[in-house]
């Protein structure tokens, strides 16, 4: 069997499931990626369908979309029959009402003040929430720790095609910039009023994670939602626009993302290469459409980019008194 055939045969398989135990009506879908479907119901009624792995985000997600109003937000919806999610197969599957509108692209100077204006507005809008379903997550700077040591197992591919230097500056700037980040007792405090106060962030502010639709922006994709500092959201806001902004330091400051007081914490979180690590690992993990040498000579002019941004980040910081 072809993969076309496979594909329809799963997606006939899944509609019919559907039908029998929550639509309750014949339903057309659609793939969008391998865990996200377009549903179009008889009604002409039109959903996004998820799939999920992991059942205490789902229920911390829809604890969360109980508890707030936000308008920018995204939240799931219960299906016909009345269930949160349907289980399947080991999966949980939830719907969100379907928003027909374009993705933002931070290549865009109106995408990225649209992109920050909807984080800021879901910020406030979220703030105070409190839940009884909250997954516990361990702190972004000990995650990026993890993924650098595994960063570091793939040292021998640089050696072999011919960028060890470029591997030992990498791993230079993210050990350094990650051993300064946890010095800061800081942290803990922030974290510590983020849980008394009820601090939500979204976790995963890529552009696709944007939609605009007319006048509107609005939120979607709420699996890595978590009780936080809003500083963690503006860390990696600032790492996405940054290629865009050809890594110049002044254009991204003028976005005026983060309090005067944090903009230590902030640069130094940004500094560290884990966007450069993550999409290494996620290029080792994929089916590798290019050869590693094409892979490697790319990510070499982008290295090559940052530096100057590197440096004004350390004149920076060194210039900031407390």
């Amino acid at each position: 069997m072809n993969n076309g055939n496979q594909e329809e045969e799963m997606m006939n398989h899944l509609s019919s499931f559907l039908s029998r135990k929550g639509m309750g009506n014949p339903i057309y879908l659609e793939r969008i990626r391998n865990h996200v479907h377009y549903m179009r119901t008889a009604e002409g009624e039109t959903f996004i369908l998820k799939r999920h792995t992991n059942r205490d985000r789902v229920l911390q997600q829809w604890d969360f979309f109980d508890r707030q109003s936000s308008p920018v937000v995204v939240p799931f919806q219960r299906f016909p029959n009345q269930k949160p999610f349907l289980y399947v197969d080991g999966y949980y599957w939830t719907i969100s009402p379907y928003i027909a509108g374009k993705k933002l692209h931070y290549k865009k100077d109106a995408d990225r003040k649209a992109a920050l204006h909807a984080l800021q507005s879901f910020h406030s809008d979220t703030q105070g929430v409190q839940i009884q379903h909250e997954v516990h997550t361990t702190m972004f700077y000990i995650r990026w720790h993890k993924r650098l040591q595994l960063f570091e197992q793939t040292g021998h591919l640089f050696w072999k095609h011919g960028y060890h230097s470029m591997y030992k500056s990498i791993t230079k700037t993210a050990r350094n910039y990650l051993h300064y980040l946890s010095s800061f007792s800081f942290w803990n405090r922030l974290e510590r009023i983020a849980k008394q106060n009820g601090v939500w962030i979204h976790g995963d502010v890529a552009s696709h994670n944007f939609i605009r639709q007319s006048e509107k922006v609005y939120m979607i994709d709420f699996d890595l939602l978590s009780c936080a500092p809003h500083l963690h959201d503006y860390i990696q806001l600032g790492q996405r626009f940054l290629p865009y902004l050809d890594w110049d330091l002044n254009r991204l400051l003028s976005y005026d993302m983060v309090k005067e007081e944090h903009i230590r914490l902030w640069l130094c979180a940004i500094s560290v290469p884990s966007d450069v690590i993550r999409e290494w690992l996620h290029y080792l993990s994929s089916h590798k459409p290019r050869p590693i040498p094409d892979y490697l000579e790319s990510m070499e002019k982008d290295w090559i980019k940052r530096q100057t941004f590197l440096k004004n980040v350390q004149r920076m910081i060194r210039s900031i008194q407390y």
